[in-house]
């Protein structure tokens, strides 16, 4: 402000520096700003002082302006938070980015590595309706980075995907390929090194919500395709479960169980704890106390009312070696002929793991690893839900390989299919591609992990002392009670959602779907049915030609998308 009034004065900045003594300033102020009327003296003090003020008002900004500066600058949210989604998105329509001109940098064509919860999101591909989807957040943040034009559309930057999640399903590896803004000027020989490149992830996870993640990025050549280049995918599929009963003996018992077992009673004493989980000290305890305790607390988890089911592991496994290798998967997907048409996908491996770490409240987790060249609408879904029959014990094994046989089962029996909250899009393989990803990047994203599994422990424990204590609470039947609980007839109560469930109906005896054969038939019928509509509607004969090559079943490379999960 100083330097400013005194440029208007006309008074360099090197005298203004210069000046020792606050008299000497003073008799030049009063020389500009009053020429021709004599020299300073201390009784014309007001004078210039008023005069010094009349100055000072003309350098401020009126205060129309002023609030017009002040409303268009951009507030920093309040310490610790977050700006409303709504507000961001109406920045983002707005256009934030118009005033950058794209064509003075080079444009570098990437892959990006995702990592999300999609549990809060309407899935992945972005959706008309709803501004929840994942693809949604991550165009939204591309904008406001300015990393790609406002308008520009998903040809220009020549957009792919590796697969297309569907509602509630996460991913730790999926991957997206476009042309983004480069830290280089156009006219610049040849791109930027990428270690002086932009950081792509770390731009982008400033505006991104705190559970969508860029993990890292790479340059990928021309003729690259998120989907189409994919040499496999990996799915992971989540089931909770209770341990079976412990046997009478040490013998046999491993620690993941134990583990379990363990935590099935948190408020057993924490020598009796020790002895089940294989600790604690004393061999009279450990040798003779252990096999007694490991039963008392699995029936106490058993008595703590857990929903989650015991689940016959070894079944499981033996059921999910029929996927192995190339199938015609109708019978384990939802089938949608105008999407595909040919139902064969090869899978490579199929593991089922107990999770190590992963126990609470007499609940253990299993993992189901799945890793195939491309997977169909819900297929990981509809294995995950016939492996689960097959592990209670309501189908057999074999169940598997007879849905594979298109031939003696050509129509999938109804069932539904397993929830899509455990499902986890684990890796895209491209073929040895490796992602650049920052140390400070990676750090943070790995603390931000930590804040939110510490906050699902949180919740998790919350939730186990909740049904702890109405485990313990007493219940009066309809009919009465004889003061234990049970019924007045003196019957004992059953437990579990077994006990009131519906009777389990072998899959092979369900209603089953209509053939894909049959859904072929009637989609032709349709669409000919269509073109004839056209016809008679007067539709030039071009128009009729490409409405109906639009309508043809997508083959060849479509074919084996990996349509959705």
């Amino acid at each position: 402000m100083l330097a400013a009034f005194l440029r208007r004065l006309g008074i360099s900045r090197g005298f203004a520096s210069a000046a020792g003594a606050m008299s000497g300033v003073e008799e030049r102020l009063f020389e500009a700003l009053f020429p021709g009327q004599g020299r300073y003296t201390p009784d014309k003090a007001a004078q210039l002082a008023s005069r010094l003020r009349d100055v000072a008002a003309s350098l401020e900004p009126p205060p129309a302006a002023a609030a017009a500066a002040a409303a268009a600058a951009p507030r920093r949210p309040e310490e610790g938070s977050e700006e409303p989604a709504s507000k961001r998105r109406r920045k983002e329509q707005r256009g934030r980015g118009k005033d950058l001109d794209f064509s003075a940098y080079q444009q570098r064509y990437v892959a990006l590595e995702l990592l999300y919860l999609g549990h809060a999101y309407g899935g992945f591909a972005r959706q008309e309706n709803t501004e929840e989807t994942i693809e949604g957040h991550l165009f939204s943040a591309l904008r406001q980075t300015r990393l790609i034009p406002a308008g520009a559309s998903w040809q220009e930057l020549r957009y792919s995907r590796g697969g297309r999640t569907d509602k509630g399903v996460s991913a730790l590896g999926q991957v997206v390929a476009l042309l983004l803004r480069s830290a280089g000027r156009a006219g610049q020989p040849g791109p930027v090194p990428a270690g002086s490149e932009l950081d792509y992830p770390a731009l982008l996870n400033r505006v991104l919500p705190r559970d969508i993640r860029v993990l890292g990025w790479t340059d990928v050549p021309e003729d690259f395709s998120a989907r189409f280049s994919a040499e496999f995918r990996e799915y992971k599929y989540l089931i909770a479960f209770q341990p079976p009963a412990p046997p009478s003996s040490a013998g046999g018992r491993t620690g993941a169980t134990a583990a379990a077992a363990a935590a099935a009673a948190p408020a057993a004493d924490s020598s009796t704890a020790a002895a089940a989980a294989g600790g604690g000290s004393g061999d009279a305890v450990q040798q003779g106390a252990a096999p007694a305790a490991d039963q008392q607390q699995w029936q106490r988890g058993q008595q703590a009312g857990s929903l989650a089911p015991v689940l016959d592991v070894g079944r499981m496994r033996e059921a999910a070696a029929h996927f192995l290798g190339e199938h015609d998967f109708r019978n384990f997907c939802k089938v949608d002929v105008a999407q595909a048409q040919n139902f064969t996908r090869r899978v490579l491996d199929f593991r089922i793991e107990e999770l190590p770490g992963c126990g609470w409240g007499g609940r253990a987790l299993l993992q189901l690893h799945i890793r195939g060249t491309a997977f169909l609408w819900h297929q990981v879904r509809c294995m995950a839900a016939v492996l689960l029959m097959v592990g209670r014990s309501e189908e057999e094994p074999g169940i598997v390989a007879r849905l594979l046989d298109t031939t003696a089962t050509p129509r999938k029996p109804q069932y539904n299919m397993a929830s899509e909250e455990p499902l986890l899009l684990y890796s895209c393989a491209y073929g040895g591609l490796a992602f650049r990803r920052t140390a400070a990047n990676y750090a943070l994203v790995r603390g931000q992990l930590e804040e939110m599994l510490t906050s699902h422990m949180i919740r998790a424990g919350t939730l186990h002392t909740i049904q702890q204590r109405l485990a313990a609470d007493r219940l009066l039947d309809e009919g009465g009670s004889d003061g234990s609980g049970n019924g007045g007839s003196g019957g004992k109560r059953k437990a579990g959602p077994a006990a009131a469930g519906p009777k389990h109906v072998p899959l092979l005896l369900r209603a089953k779907e209509p053939a894909v054969e049959e859904r072929l038939l009637k989609l032709a019928a349709s669409r000919g049915a269509a073109v004839a509509g056209a016809a008679a509607a007067g539709e030039p004969k071009a128009q009729r030609q490409q409405r109906q090559h639009e309508h043809q079943p997508s083959g060849g490379a479509a074919a084996v998308e990996c349509v959705q999960e």
